[in-house]
């Protein structure tokens, strides 16, 4: 892979990953959890998606910044990240304490309570809530933080001095048995990720290899028929097979895989993923508590998660084009008075959907 390859295909990764959380929450309606038959492993097994997030986060900041940084291009980093996650992050933090204030007052109990404390709202606000183990009013919001300290070190893994190629699958290896091992470690886990996917970039960029077609797609999906098969996940097999299956993507080869994550609608999701990602929480408790206690949709489940699946991409839509990317824009130029250079083709196509 060229440095200067344009990559849409980890676009549409994206938006597949914002689409297996959101099919992972909605599947259980109150005292229900809904079947959906072969795609079940994708439903159980959803939350995957945020490990999807993590990796993808290494591999795409390793390309966009593949360059390094001096001081103003830290400087630049520093605001690009902030207008990324911030304001949505902020708005959707006020709207869950204003529906938790709205819920207990008509007598509806929100299945978790400890993060509407002042605790949790102000390391919530601060994006530090996960470092410390604690919930944010906006429970999503705990990957965030960790995103936020991915952020962090990023620039001081970019200042480590180039390592010999051979090193980078080690990492991954190692990634993943760490990943396997403290699983159940939530900072630990995703960092461990994201470093992965700082090192599947390494490879994909110094080893030359040849794709087989629908190989991509077929790693991509193994944790998930793993994980059904045996019942549990295997958290270890998941971050390897992520990090893989962005490497082979990365190739110059035709699959239809790559195809089907560079097509318009799912680069599109991408885009709007973010939204999807923290206004589900938002939206679903409203259909949870409220719109599926209406008798039609009681006595059809399906259709309920369905349509509370639809309007959660329905709103996110509105929020991505009149909210996230206006306020992108408007604090990269007012955080950095206008002095920050524009973004490259081939860097938005990989950071416009991360940047």
């Amino acid at each position: 892979m060229s440095p200067r390859d344009d990559l849409p295909q980890f676009s549409g990764l994206r938006g597949i990953a914002a689409l297996l959380v959101l099919f992972y929450h909605v599947r259980t309606p109150q005292h229900l959890e809904l079947k959906f038959g072969v795609c079940d492993v994708f439903s159980k097994f959803g939350y995957l998606g945020v490990d999807v997030f993590f990796v993808l986060s290494g591999f795409i900041l390793s390309h966009v910044y593949r360059d390094g940084f001096d001081l103003a291009g830290l400087r630049s980093y520093g605001v690009a990240r902030f207008a990324r996650i911030y304001p949505l992050h902020l708005v959707t933090l006020f709207m869950m304490l204003g529906a938790y204030t709205v819920a207990t007052r008509v007598g509806v109990q929100p299945t978790e309570a400890s993060g509407y404390g002042w605790l949790g709202t102000v390391t919530g606000l601060l994006l530090v809530q996960e470092w410390f183990g604690l919930v944010a009013p906006n429970p999503g919001s705990w990957s965030i933080s960790i995103e936020f300290a991915n952020y962090l070190i990023f620039p001081l893994l970019m200042l480590l001095p180039r390592c010999p190629r051979y090193l980078a699958p080690i990492v991954i290896l190692c990634g993943a048995l760490i990943v396997e091992g403290f699983a159940g470690v939530r900072v630990l886990r995703p960092m461990t990720e994201f470093v992965m996917g700082c090192a599947a970039y390494i490879v994909a960029t110094r080893y030359s290899y040849k794709s087989v077609p629908i190989f991509a797609g077929l790693i991509f999906v193994l944790p998930f028929i793993a994980a059904g098969l045996l019942g549990q996940e295997l958290p270890g097999l998941a971050a390897l097979s992520f990090a893989v299956t962005m490497i082979l993507l990365s190739g110059t080869a035709r699959e239809p895989f790559k195809d089907f994550c560079s097509s318009r609608p799912m680069v599109f999701l991408c885009d709007i993923s973010y939204s999807i990602y923290l206004l589900q929480w938002f939206v679903w408790i409203g259909w949870k508590h409220g719109i599926a206690k209406i008798p039609f949709f009681a006595a059809h489940p399906y259709v309920m998660v369905l349509a509370a699946a639809a309007s959660v991409v329905a709103c996110a839509v509105p929020s991505f084009f009149l909210f996230e990317r206006p306020c992108r824009s408007m604090l990269r130029r007012a955080l950095s008075n206008n002095k920050l250079a524009p973004i490259s083709v081939g860097a938005a196509t990989l950071s416009g959907r991360q940047n």
